[in-house]
């Protein structure tokens, strides 16, 4: 498959051109802050475009070897370093896969390291993914840096929405807010560039929601289809089976909290259909395969009793980003999903 070219000069960025060019303007103008915060939905592509600014902080390139480009050249050493993520001043901070948050032991390293003097590039740049996920002591660790920075630190972090963050660390960030993408950007992209045929793009298109990172990942690992099906199979299933049947599904679920974000986030969509269904909106739907199921367990389901399920989807996804016991909160959703008969 095809995919995104980085040897010509670019953010090679689909869609979401207001936050590129917000950030062009203030590369243009010398004016970069020392923090940024990357808002949006989930698999839209944040990551990536603090990366693409990283690049551009650092880009060799330019004009000017010694001053940050408005667009970053993507074949000096410094962007392909970057782009390669070897780079010695740009630094990720994520949450460990065996833990359920970021550590302050983490921030404190951050500390540690935005207190050296950059090995390479004029900046030491952090990116922060899913800063949602630091604990209360690691977020206001953070506090301090975004108080008082070190000369040349420039911070990046996403988070899927900003209220998930302690207001202190908001109102020190600029926020680039991120929007989900059209059905037909995600088409056209996944055809022109990963040289999807035209009947696949529409249907991971449409399936997609609007996150091309998911898409991208669709069509590049058969897997995730694979999965989603099995899923939301299983999904489809429980208003019919017992309470006890439910538990145990929850119990097969496991704990793996990357895991439950994953599976909460395909439920939110199917039930947001099943609203969708509920009120006679088929053609707007997500799971554009399944409508027909949609169709008929929306009448069953009816329109109250589905929004009733996408408030307890939405409280769940709240309660595992406060740390919540994952299977207990799962338990909850069980009793809160409705009861149909087959």
């Amino acid at each position: 498959m095809g995919s995104l070219q980085t040897q010509t000069p670019g953010w090679n960025i689909i869609g979401h051109e207001h936050a590129v060019d917000r950030l062009r303007r203030t590369l243009d103008a010398q004016q970069v802050r020392h923090a940024y915060l990357f808002a949006g939905p989930a698999h839209i592509g944040k990551s990536l475009l603090a990366l693409r600014f990283a690049q551009a902080l650092l880009c060799t390139g330019g004009p000017d070897p010694t001053v940050s480009p408005s667009v970053p050249c993507n074949t000096c050493l410094s962007c392909r370093k970057v782009l390669h993520g070897n780079h010695p001043d740009v630094h990720v901070i994520s949450r460990a896969a065996d833990k359920q948050a970021i550590l302050i032991e983490q921030v404190r390293a951050l500390q540690s390291d935005a207190s050296r003097r950059t090995l390479e590039g004029r900046r030491n740049v952090f990116i922060i993914e899913n800063a949602q996920d630091m604990n209360i002591q690691a977020a206001n660790c953070i506090l301090k840096t975004l108080e008082e920075p070190e000369k040349d630190v420039v911070l990046l972090l996403t988070v899927p929405d900003p209220g998930l963050l302690l207001p202190t660390i908001i109102s020190r960030v600029q926020q680039v807010t991120m929007q989900l993408l059209t059905l037909q950007q995600i088409k056209q992209a996944l055809q022109q560039h990963w040289e999807v045929d035209e009947e696949d793009a529409t249907l991971v298109a449409a399936l997609a929601a609007g996150r091309l990172g998911w898409a991208i990942e669709a069509v590049e690992d058969e897997e995730l289809l694979d999965e989603r099906k099995a899923q939301l199979e299983a999904l489809t299933k429980l208003p019919t089976v017992s309470k006890v049947q439910r538990f145990d599904f929850v119990q097969r679920l496991g704990t793996d909290s990357e895991k439950l974000r994953h599976v909460l986030e395909l439920w939110l969509l199917w039930w947001r259909d099943m609203v969708l269904a509920a009120n006679g909106c088929l053609d707007l739907t997500v799971n554009v395969d399944m409508r027909d199921l949609l169709k008929a367990q929306s009448v069953k389901v009816g329109t109250i009793e589905a929004e009733r399920m996408v408030r307890a989807i939405l409280q769940t996804q709240e309660s595992l980003d406060q740390n919540v016991n994952a299977r207990v909160a799962l338990e909850v959703l069980m009793l809160d999903t409705p009861m149909i008969k087959a």
